[in-house]
């Protein structure tokens, strides 16, 4: 028996509250404790290799193939365990609509039988070799990976996240239902019993019923060859009703109707319709660390997350060892000079590859990519610092994400769910220059900029 995973990795059309860092890359392929998040994913997926892993797509729609293209050729090295392949959308189509209109290449050989599907920008400590255990012993069709939401409202993450133990907040009390699809489960066999879409209905009234769990939908999918049966289905539903309103509304040569039979909703066209269907549907419930990558801010947030787990590890030579200039964790990547004078750097702090450290520089809670150059006497906190960035001497580049900077302003939160984050985080986007002695606080800077003098909460388009 062999088993594919895909991960979802969205598109041009998605991810848009990750700008500006996705206008320099893809948000799966951002530099995250020195990897991106895809690769974060694929680590742990090796634990499956043992149980029939073999293949691993990354699904979406990008007209611009040749960053995944190249980030494929270059883990060809890292992965050899493993068959890595980018499968292209032709267009937007939904969470559902890659796997349908990949079906002969996913389920191509009655040998592969089991499917992990995972939304590529979930951050968590991917359970997948107990929740796959979970789906073999139960003989289950699907199960979905579910966290208990109120993890999130008590903050438990960022008691390892956020440096100093800061009361740095995240989600709105009691409405974060809203925001996730939400799974009710019967606590005596894992079995769904219902799934729904951001619900209107907050937490507190979900769960006076003790006889079930109220969850919500951690993006971690398995499923046997059943998934096919149910994207047919949701693909002959979704024809029928375009052919029933299209010709009422649109021109002949509208192409509306051609894009749109085929986008599906994995949650809203499948998992909505599994708790009444004649199949086993569970769900695996999780009270480990879970978390979306969604902002700038969360990719600070999860470079955290995943040095810590990283520090954690027993002989881990990932990380660069303590010391009266290093304080851990800290990920240094390959020919990074430290010039030797003075320097501190940690702790939550990345670098990537070919980056050249000033002296006297200090570094603390921030990110700093590739083919970067920092100058002498310099300061760097609460900051994303994308690549070939030049920082001058004497610099202070710094965002305040780790101090209680949220707005409690009501009409300032999002429609995701989080309070939005007003001026608390420093990015340099690519090829920016930064003179001498000039400040960057909590402003964002889109790129190819040259800055001579200080800015404060800007944005520099």
């Amino acid at each position: 028996m062999s088993i594919k995973a895909i991960i979802l990795v969205g598109g041009e059309t998605t991810g848009t509250r990750f700008r500006p860092l996705s206008m320099d890359v893809p948000k799966a392929l951002f530099p995250i404790a020195g990897k991106p998040i895809v690769s974060h994913i694929i680590d742990s997926l090796l634990e499956l290799v043992d149980s029939g892993l073999e293949e691993v797509y990354l699904l979406g729609y990008f007209k611009d193939t040749k960053p995944f293209d190249k980030y494929i050729e270059e883990m060809k090295g890292h992965y050899p365990e493993l068959r890595l392949k980018y499968l292209s959308e032709p267009y937007s189509m939904g969470t559902g609509g890659g796997l349908f209109h990949f079906r002969e290449e996913i389920f191509d050989n009655v040998n592969y039988n089991k499917v992990i599907v995972i939304h590529g920008d979930i951050v968590c400590s991917y359970p997948f070799k107990s929740m796959y255990e979970f789906f073999e012993k139960s003989q289950a069709n699907m199960v979905v990976l579910g966290i208990d939401p109120i993890l999130l409202l008590n903050n438990y993450q960022n008691h390892t996240q956020v440096q100093n133990r800061s009361s740095f907040k995240i989600y709105e009390n009691n409405k974060v239902l809203s925001n996730y699809g939400t799974i009710i489960a019967n606590k005596s066999n894992n079995r769904v019993v219902h799934y729904v879409e951001k619900p209107s209905s907050s937490i507190s009234e979900l769960r006076l019923e003790s006889s079930y769990y109220t969850l919500v939908n951690g993006g971690v999918y398995i499923f046997d060859k059943t998934l096919l049966e149910f994207l047919v289905k949701a693909q002959q539903q979704r024809e029928k009703e375009i052919n029933y309103w299209s010709p009422q509304f649109f021109d002949a040569d509208d192409n509306f109707s051609a894009n749109n039979s085929s986008k599906l909703s994995l949650e809203l066209d499948v998992l909505k319709t599994l708790p009444e269907a004649n199949s086993t549907f569970l769900t695996f419930k999780s009270n480990s660390f879970w978390y979306q990558l969604k902002t700038p801010v969360s990719a600070l947030l999860t470079n955290n997350f995943f040095l810590e787990k990283e520090l954690q590890k027993k002989c881990s030579t990932a990380l660069a060892p303590s010391s009266m200039n290093i304080i851990p964790p800290v990920k240094i990547g390959r020919n990074t000079i430290l010039h030797s004078k003075g320097y501190k750097i940690g702790p939550n702090v990345s670098i990537g590859d070919h980056v050249s450290i000033g002296n006297g520089v200090r570094l603390k809670n921030c990110i700093i990519a590739d083919n970067t150059i920092i100058g002498d006497h310099s300061y760097i906190s609460g900051a994303i610092i994308s690549t070939n960035v030049i920082v001058g001497k004497w610099c202070r580049i710094e965002g305040t994400f780790d101090s209680p900077t949220i707005t409690r302003d009501i009409t300032k939160i999002g429609t995701d769910g989080y309070f939005k984050l007003i001026n608390n985080i420093s990015v340099l986007c690519q090829n920016n220059i930064v003179k001498d002695q000039v400040v960057v606080y909590n402003s964002i800077v889109l790129p190819h900029k040259e800055l001579k003098q200080d800015i404060k909460n800007e944005l520099i388009m």
